[in-house]
């Protein structure tokens, strides 16, 4: 990408856009403590076909037999049978279990009096709680257990669950999982709140197929009014495990519109004053990546975690190209921006600070040639890069760059000398009128 495209732009945009992106930016970091999405249930072709799971059919204890339901059904007398053998749904307060219908209405099957042929792991939702609420540092090889805690039914017109947190139940408890099976219902929406931001779950307008939302165990939460039918779910306590935990993205059971601040980053695009004429929008990653090596390189963006995958995936749902890239970290050595480019006083500072972004990621190069250590453009010859104007959301965090590039300085004597890079996000923000055709696109296709 040409870093001439995005010139010249208007004072007044410019001071928009940086009050768009001070508001962005935090909220993009603290993005990742919910996420939810959708798992077609269908005969499936192949048993390990990623989205999707059999007819979901449960079994349970009653009057000394064993009762079962195939959901979705359009026999309420099922329903009325597996309602008949729950018992009321307590809640946890100040050690104790408490019945209260006035705070929590609902019934319960506990987890030994049923089972069920949907598992969590199979349908791929563990796979995307793993890789958006489970930050996991490089080194690390930590994975997600989850645990089946209650089967719980929300009757209309009544059922409700009022503002709550869940009860730690380890040290290594870290978050729950709410499955919502298919059944007719309206109401009895999930709203999860943390830090000040909200994301709500309604799940009413889809009884064909599962819905599911998790989030961190910090999260109040509560069960918006049942107005008719039955809100049938699975709830699972999450923990912490050793076990592989790198996840692909894109995958079809994450519903991108449901993680939190995706209204925030579309009301930003849809803003004509928020890069009017387009630009380079840039987020320093995170969380750690070996991204100048080839392994590491291999595995991005899959491995993304955290609130890198949330803005990599939400950005690019909404039609806006996202690059993984270095951004070169020259420390010590830094510039005097004596760029033609940057000498520009209509350029220099207006639209981003200037940068030198790899064109691609790359392995760390040892250049074992001598290079004039007051000459960059010299010294980086072998390094493929641009010098692009960036508008970043947050700070670099210094414990996670990578050496990209060495090379011997010579002056009195040789000596070695090196500079790091960043693993970063490069968001390349259409033009007004561009963004408004894309989604215009995206809505006939939704």
């Amino acid at each position: 990408m040409s870093d001439t495209k995005f010139r010249h732009p208007d004072l007044t945009s410019m001071q928009h856009d940086e009050a768009i992106i001070q508001g962005l930016g935090p909220l993009l970091d603290q993005s990742a403590y919910a996420c939810g999405g959708k798992v077609l249930v269908k005969e499936r072709t192949t048993p390990s076909e990623e989205g999707a799971t059999s007819p979901i059919t449960i079994y349970w204890d009653s009057d000394e037999k064993i009762e079962k339901i195939k959901l979705p059904t359009a026999d309420s007398s099922l329903v009325q049978s597996l309602i008949r053998s729950t018992q009321p749904a307590s809640f946890g307060f100040k050690g104790q279990d408490i019945i209260d219908e006035s705070y929590r209405k609902a019934s319960k099957l506990d987890p030994f009096t049923f089972s069920t042929n949907f598992c969590p792991y199979e349908s791929g939702v563990i796979d995307i709680i793993g890789q958006t609420l489970l930050p996991l540092p490089q080194s690390s090889s930590q994975g997600i257990r989850a645990e089946i805690y209650k089967l719980n039914v929300y009757e209309g017109p009544s059922g409700l669950f009022k503002p709550h947190l869940d009860t730690p139940r380890s040290d290594l408890h870290f978050g729950s999982l709410v499955v919502c099976l298919p059944s007719a219902h309206d109401g009895g929406q999930l709203i999860v709140r943390h830090q000040g931001h909200s994301t709500t779950f309604d799940w009413s307008d889809d009884n064909s197929n599962i819905q599911w939302a998790a989030f961190y165990g910090d999260c109040e939460h509560e069960v918006s009014q049942v107005t008719s039918g039955h809100r049938i779910t699975l709830t699972y306590n999450l923990f912490l495990r050793r076990g592989l935990g790198e996840m692909a993205l894109g995958s079809p059971v994450l519903n991108v519109t449901q993680l939190p601040v995706y209204k925030e980053v579309k009301a930003a695009l849809s803003n004509p004053q928020f890069f009017p004429k387009g630009g380079l929008l840039g987020k320093y990653c995170s969380h750690a990546y070996a991204h100048a090596t080839d392994e590491g390189i291999r595995a991005l963006p899959a491995i993304l975690k955290g609130s890198d995958m949330v803005t990599y995936e939400l950005f690019r749902s909404l039609g806006v190209q996202v690059d993984v890239r270095p951004d070169l970290y020259v420390d010590d050595f830094e510039e005097d921006c004596s760029s033609d480019d940057s000498n520009d006083p209509e350029e220099s500072g207006k639209s981003g600070e200037w940068s030198r972004i790899g064109t691609t990621l790359a392995p760390a190069n040892c250049n074992p040639y001598e290079k004039d250590t007051s000459d960059w453009d010299e010294i980086l010859e072998d390094f493929r890069h641009e010098r692009l104007q960036v508008k970043w959301l947050n700070e670099p965090i210094h414990k996670n760059k990578n050496l990209q590039y060495s090379w011997i300085a010579y002056g009195n004597q040789a000596e070695l000398a090196w500079t790091y890079s960043f693993c970063v996000l490069l968001i390349s923000i259409p033009p007004f009128s561009d963004r408004m055709q894309e989604f215009e696109k995206l809505d006939r296709s939704n």
